[in-house]
């Protein structure tokens, strides 16, 4: 545990992908001593799940609700959670522990949020490293490296202009994460935001383009999938919450048009 200071202390743990051999020792241990130190851990409800493998008797607050709030966007949302995480560590006196699927130092609006408000008020806080989902997603197909890779979030692309290169390789990250009201592991609303992505992608590749969707995170029994499909048909079908997509270059290297077994 983080030594507590009269005003509390603040740890941001990373959990891994989903399965609890990808937790890190450093982690593990943690999570073993924070119930009887009495900290307060959060998470949503991918982490809570997991964390119920691994230390039963740490209660995991959820966090979904900030997500469901009337009238509240994502970032508001992160926005809100930041604040409150802060707040309850540095003016509650709270031991409070923020956990995360992957690292928190990928595709994390919150724990950016965090990092800053707690840079800016002069406030200790303490990450805990974890496997990112990026060495999971990347077994599945063959990235050469030789034209970089672009690591995108799902959301940026389909909803704030921004457009990858068809020069290099792309992972677009999380592509349901924000589709079905803050419900973690609710697939049922991925096919509305799969549309607007695929639309957006549309403009700078051809319909027939090979992409591959990539399982890689979430529940703890989740398996490491690849579905290789065309560009156009993105929206057929649900896809599990950090779901990814590899979108391979427009005239790169074959191999990383393959799907790895």
């Amino acid at each position: 545990m983080t030594e507590r200071t009269a005003a509390g202390s603040l740890t941001i743990v990373g959990l891994g992908p989903a399965r609890p051999e990808h937790v890190t020792l450093e982690a593990r241990e943690l999570l073993a001593g924070a119930a009887a130190a009495g900290a307060r851990a959060y998470g949503l409800a991918h982490v809570r799940s997991l964390v119920a493998s691994l230390a039963p008797d740490l209660e995991v607050r959820p966090l979904d609700y900030l997500y469901r709030l009337p009238g509240v966007d994502r970032p508001t949302a992160y926005q809100d959670l930041a604040r409150m995480l802060v707040r309850r560590a540095f003016q509650d006196g709270q031991d409070v522990l923020y956990l995360v699927a992957g690292s928190p130092l990928f595709i994390n609006d919150a724990v950016l949020l965090i990092r800053r408000q707690c840079a800016a008020e002069g406030r200790p806080l303490r990450l805990v490293h974890g496997i990112s989902f990026v060495e999971v997603v990347l077994e599945r197909v063959f990235w050469t490296g030789h034209r970089g890779l672009q690591l995108l979030s799902a959301w940026n692309v389909a909803r704030d202009g921004i457009s990858p290169s068809t020069e290099g390789p792309a992972l677009l990250c999380q592509l349901g994460e924000f589709s079905a009201g803050g419900e973690a592991l609710d697939p049922r609303g991925s096919p509305l935001v799969l549309v607007e992505l695929r639309d957006r992608l549309l403009e700078r590749f051809p319909a027939q383009h090979p992409v591959t969707v990539l399982y890689s995170s979430g529940h703890p029994d989740y398996l490491s999938l690849a579905r290789p499909l065309a560009l156009e048909d993105l929206a057929e079908a649900e896809v599990p919450v950090y779901s990814n997509l590899w979108v391979p270059a427009l005239h790169g290297p074959e191999i990383e048009r393959e799907v790895c077994p």
